[in-house]
């Protein structure tokens, strides 16, 4: 077989081992244009309480606290309760870890023809 058809077959697979459960549970949690704004205000605010969250959007103060428990639950935003209040704050670390897998995989899998470097 040639190069090109084994490092084709090998980033298929590179691919197939990225695309695990979790990281589709968080592209899919992404997905949804509320929840990627609540990011982007806990990012550019910090911590925040859930009140200060809802204060933001027009949806039920339920429906924050559901949007809030999905993104914590594929691991892009961290939480800790003070007193009667629970603050959310964005975790970096596994938000950008899983962007640029996904980036990385994505370019294995279908690299750029040559000449064209962007």
């Amino acid at each position: 077989m040639t190069k090109k058809i084994l490092a084709a077959r090998s980033a298929r697979r590179s691919a197939g081992d990225f695309l695990d459960s979790t990281t589709l549970n968080t592209l899919a949690a992404l997905a949804d244009r509320t929840r990627v704004q609540m990011l982007l205000l806990l990012g550019e605010k910090g911590r925040l309480c859930v009140g200060d969250i809802a204060a933001n959007f027009r949806i039920s103060r339920p429906a924050i606290s559901h949007h809030l428990k999905v993104l914590k639950a594929v691991g892009v935003l961290q939480s800790e309760k003070v007193g009667q209040e629970v603050y959310y704050w964005v975790d970096c670390r596994n938000l950008v870890t899983m962007l640029r897998g996904l980036a990385d995989t994505l370019e294995a899998s279908c690299p750029l023809p040559q000449g064209e470097d962007e």
